[in-house]
């Protein structure tokens, strides 16, 4: 059973939650400017009473709170990601971002209500807790200049035994949590091409040579031919988001940029299809008398969630919602998280929490992107059961020893 003072206080803290996240929302900030944002947190933390330091790296300002249970104590985190996306918020509602062209359509400002109702939560459980708790805040998760990366170099995981992050999943209906166990996403890197032409007039595309032309060539190759050059049972995905070419309609273009992402499962992969794309860019990019500048930037690499706080998490989920509620994800996601960076430094556990409902089904990344705000608390009781059970670790860790994942 969920424990009855996790209960009672969510319950009470639910109204707050719920304004919490909707300011979230109102005043997103993209990557690496989360100033309004995590001075928000940091002065929600200060008024509840809970130790925590605003914290400047190269990627942006986070936020850091902390329970103490003592030294010598093992030490667990809860992380959320801060940063909000370049897209326009299509939703006719109350709390629809008020900084236009910008909003958190991946339920960041979901992640950071949650883990700071964690906080709040748990500080009132403070005499109950044998481990020492972590809350990170982190900037830029949604950029190559990861938060995640800046943070742990910063030192923040230099103690943490375990670590812990959810995420909103909009094709799961609210009440439903999801529990993976071993990969959960991809790893991710970016690339760059620079596509240079000659330019000259539209009408005389015979005395030029055409960048966007070439560009195009190069895309369909990125699409099609690539993927003939590897296993198909080794799933993969290259997506070009950005392109940007030409000065004027009546202008070949000189220059022409593509920039994608490529995501797999497979670390050996990653070296070898930007090493492809390089080589196929370049052949296409001379057949038409033009040249390509090849940049690429290693991003973070798969989420794999540790098997034995996947059976801690799936647990505690039990005791909050009911087994029925709980949803084996048996298939992993080609989208990318740099929480993968912290399970570099400890094990971890990223718990997918149902968001979708009669207006929050909308995907992912999309301007009608919402939550069924009920999820709020459910996360936060979740979560502070998971970290009650962690402190009752030794216990615990008896009981699913002889038992077996299938």
């Amino acid at each position: 059973m969920v424990h009855e003072s996790i209960i009672i206080r969510v319950d009470e803290l639910e109204p707050l939650l719920i304004d919490i996240r909707r300011y979230l929302h109102q005043y997103p900030e993209l990557s690496g400017q989360e100033i309004n944002t995590a001075n928000y947190i940091y002065k929600k933390l200060q008024e509840a009473g809970i130790e925590s330091e605003l914290i400047s790296t190269d990627s942006g300002t986070g936020v850091i709170a902390y329970i103490r249970a003592g030294e010598g104590k093992e030490t667990i985190a809860f992380r959320a990601d801060m940063d909000a996306l370049p897209v326009m918020d299509k939703k006719t509602k109350s709390y629809a971002s008020k900084n236009s062209g910008v909003t958190h359509a991946c339920g960041h400002d979901f992640h950071m209500a949650a883990i700071l109702g964690t906080a709040l939560t748990l500080a009132k459980l403070k005499n109950e807790l044998d481990i020492n708790i972590k809350f990170i805040f982190q900037p830029a998760e949604e950029v190559s200049n990861s938060g995640a990366i800046a943070l742990t170099k910063a030192g923040i995981m230099h103690d943490v035994n375990a670590i812990f992050s959810v995420h909103a999943l909009p094709t799961l209906e609210f009440g439903k949590i999801g529990i993976k166990y071993g990969m959960v996403s991809a790893a991710i890197d970016f690339f760059k091409l620079t596509v240079k032409g000659a330019g000259g007039h539209s009408a005389r595309p015979n005395e030029a040579i055409d960048a966007i032309f070439v560009a195009t060539n190069i895309l369909n190759c990125l699409y099609s031919d690539i993927s003939r050059q590897f296993n198909p049972v080794d799933p993969f995905v290259i997506s070009v988001g950005k392109i940007q070419g030409g000065t004027a309609t009546n202008i070949i273009a000189e220059t022409c940029e593509i920039e994608g992402t490529v995501r797999t499962f497979e670390q050996d992969m990653r070296g070898e299809i930007l090493d492809l794309i390089k080589e196929r860019a370049g052949h296409h990019a001379r057949a038409y008398g033009a040249s390509v500048e090849f940049e690429c930037c290693n991003g973070t690499p798969p989420v794999i969630n540790d098997i034995t706080l996947a059976r801690l998490t799936e647990d505690s989920a039990i005791s909050v919602i009911g087994s029925e509620n709980i949803e084996r994800m048996q298939k992993p996601s080609l989208g990318a998280d740099d929480f993968a960076v912290y399970l570099t430094y400890a094990p971890g556990m990223l718990i997918r929490i149902g968001t979708g409902g009669e207006d929050s089904s909308h995907p992912l990344h999309s301007g009608l992107f919402d939550i069924d705000e009920r999820a709020l608390g459910l996360s936060v009781k979740l979560l502070s059961q998971v970290a009650l059970n962690y402190s009752n670790s030794k216990l615990y860790l008896q009981k699913w020893a002889n038992k077996v994942v299938v």
